[in-house]
């Protein structure tokens, strides 16, 4: 109809081969927990990942056998589905996905707007470590940690299990990190002036020998 809202975005693709797109997007995102994609594609993906871990939770017969036409390999993602997931989610009432906007993948081409799609409170989850890097950072900051940040903290460790164990361990792994880059900033920039004055030396006397 003239004029309607769109319902869904046809990415340039049959009715079937759409359904196909986005059941492989879908598989991948939980076979790796995270995916690169257009920002159309991860959108789109978006919504069919989110009612695969609603029927997840609801565990039944039939929103197994749904879930089994949607996975592309079957046999390897419901046991995930069932168990890992939706133990991950139980309490959590919505928004199991984010999409986060990143540069154009391909930048020497079409520069297609791109994305990553992941699953909140996983092993990639990117806003928990950005989270974690900030804090770091902070810390060791004359200000401390600001509003913003304490927000973001109640938010990636909210329906987390362990939340605030797990994020401490990340803020100690990344100060290590930054320690052990801080250290090889500095070898790399040290010099030695001896050598370095006994070389100048030496060719000052070659010079000094051609005149």
């Amino acid at each position: 109809m003239a004029g309607g809202a769109l319902k869904y975005r046809h990415l340039s693709r049959s009715s079937s081969h759409r359904q196909a797109l986005l059941r492989n997007l879908v598989t991948s995102l939980f076979t790796h927990e995270s995916i690169k994609t257009t920002w159309p594609k991860a959108k789109e993906a978006q919504r069919l990942a989110e009612k695969l871990i609603t029927l997840g939770k609801k565990n039944t017969s039939a929103t197994r056998r749904r879930a089994e036409q949607i996975f592309y390999y079957p046999l390897t993602h419901i046991n995930t589905l069932f168990t890992t997931i939706r133990e991950r989610y139980l309490h959590r009432p919505g928004g199991y996905t984010r999409v986060l906007r990143i540069e154009p993948l391909n930048k020497h081409h079409d520069q297609a707007p791109s994305a990553i799609l992941e699953l909140v409170d996983g092993p990639k989850d990117m806003r928990f470590h950005m989270t974690a890097k900030t804090l770091v950072r902070e810390r060791a900051s004359e200000e401390g940690v600001r509003e913003l940040t304490a927000k973001n903290i109640q938010k990636v460790t909210r329906y987390r299990d362990n939340g605030m164990e797990e994020l401490e361990k990340e803020v100690r792994r990344m100060e290590k990190i930054a320690g052990d880059e801080e250290v090889r900033e500095k070898a790399r920039w040290k010099v030695d002036e001896r050598p370095r004055e006994g070389w100048k030396m030496e060719r000052i006397g070659r010079l000094r020998q051609k005149t």
